[in-house]
């Protein structure tokens, strides 16, 4: 009996131990009053950075949380992680949660995507990898707030309709998340003319100055407190609401592999255009082609094209580009892949995947900054090779191509 008793200790204390974690804010709540260090991430785009602000990491609404955060928990030590890239929605965001979010162990996650996502149409592929990431946080034992941004061309009551933050409602009731509705706070503001359109984005539609800043802050802090204070646990609900296709994200780092003939290990860029883009940060090394060796251009004989294998039905390239970064080609299966322009005129198609930063500042050689290049999101699940050739350019002699990782994701 004595045996027995032991072994049902043991195999309660066993079942404890392997139970997910609750993603509680009142947890959050009273690790902060009990003083034990804490982990908090930002992870979204470039409002959640802070963009246009006078000081990104302080007089932004990130900023101002981290002020808040430490006052109210005054002798609590935090560590406060910053994981936004500007102009990046949640398909890149899937094959950065591990390496970005869930390596600093967060106590508390403010995820943010829902403007860059599109919120005024509905990408079923972006709403499959944003719950994607949302059930890992949370399964993880993670308390999540979302938060729903704006635009100043969204514009109240319109705006309460836009398809994808619709969406993203829906996610935060199922997953009992803490929302910040930026949306709907502002919107009402402008909308009753308490407040001008053009105090809060005085430079452009995207990114407020400070003032718009801190009327951001005010609606996440609002939605934090109160999730405290409704001792709310977020869940994961056995079947996702909309997808979860995108269950298994993989980043596949290049230089991890052997590379072909033509392709070197170099490190990533340490300048860029503007911080929150800045390679670096966000990338180990990279393989790259093209350029000069030992002071001579690279010949297209001498570069092979670079193959791997993946699994899934999406697949992208996360690298850097600089002013004169070389254009590619794609095959999966062996098969060509074109990119897609569309214009009032209608859609042209194109072999050659532009990969540098002409748009940005043409002319100016040493312009740097990071690439996302989704390149199919519909293929077939199961195995497919993916093969990327470099178009060397006589004009550029020095162009090179950087690739940090493919990721693929899907079943």
């Amino acid at each position: 009996m004595k045996h027995l008793l032991i072994f049902a200790i043991l195999l309660l204390n066993l079942m404890a131990a392997s139970a997910s974690p609750s993603a509680s804010f009142g947890e959050f709540d009273r690790k902060a009053r009990a003083k034990e260090p804490l982990s908090v991430v930002f992870f979204g785009g470039s409002l959640t950075y802070g963009a246009n602000a006078s000081d990104p990491g302080t007089t932004s609404w990130r900023g101002l949380m981290m002020d808040y955060l430490r006052e109210k928990y005054p002798n609590t030590p935090f560590n406060f992680h910053d994981a936004a890239i500007g102009g990046t929605g949640s398909d890149l965001g899937m094959f950065r949660l591990q390496r970005d979010v869930l390596s600093k162990k967060p106590d508390l996650v403010f995820y943010d995507f829902t403007m860059n996502d599109g919120p005024d149409s509905t990408n079923m592929e972006k709403l499959a990898a944003y719950e994607g990431i949302l059930r890992k946080m949370i399964g993880a034992g993670i308390p999540v707030e979302q938060e729903f941004f704006t635009f100043k061309f969204f514009r109240a009551p319109d705006a309460y309709q836009l398809p994808l933050y619709l969406d993203h409602k829906k996610l935060a009731e199922a997953y009992h998340t803490a929302t910040g509705d930026v949306l709907v706070s502002i919107g009402e503001m402008v909308h009753s003319g308490q407040v001008s359109e053009d105090k809060i984005w005085p430079a452009d539609q995207a990114h407020p100055y400070d003032f718009g800043y801190m009327l951001f802050f005010d609606t996440v802090r609002d939605g934090l407190e109160k999730a405290i204070a409704d001792q709310r646990v977020c869940v994961v609900p056995e079947k996702p609401v909309f997808s979860d296709k995108f269950n298994k994200a993989t980043r596949t780092i290049l230089v991890d592999g052997t590379l072909p003939k033509g392709w070197r290990r170099h490190t990533a860029y340490r300048t860029a255009l503007w911080y929150d883009g800045l390679s670096s940060r966000w990338m180990s090394d990279m393989a790259v082609c093209g350029g000069k060796e030992k002071g001579q251009p690279t010949a297209v004989t001498d570069i092979e094209p670079l193959k791997i294998g993946f699994m899934g039905t999406f697949v992208g390239l996360f690298g850097e580009k600089g002013a004169g970064g070389l254009s590619f080609k794609v095959k999966i299966d062996g098969k060509a892949v074109s990119y897609e322009i569309k214009s009032k005129e209608g859609s042209q198609f194109f072999e050659a995947w532009p990969n540098n930063m002409s748009r940005f500042a043409p002319g100016y050689k040493d312009a740097h900054l990071f690439s996302w290049i989704p390149i199919a999101s519909q293929l077939a699940a199961g195995k497919h090779t993916l093969e990327i050739e470099p178009v060397l350019d006589p004009d550029n002699p020095d162009g090179e191509l950087h690739i940090e990782s493919v990721c693929s994701a899907g079943e």
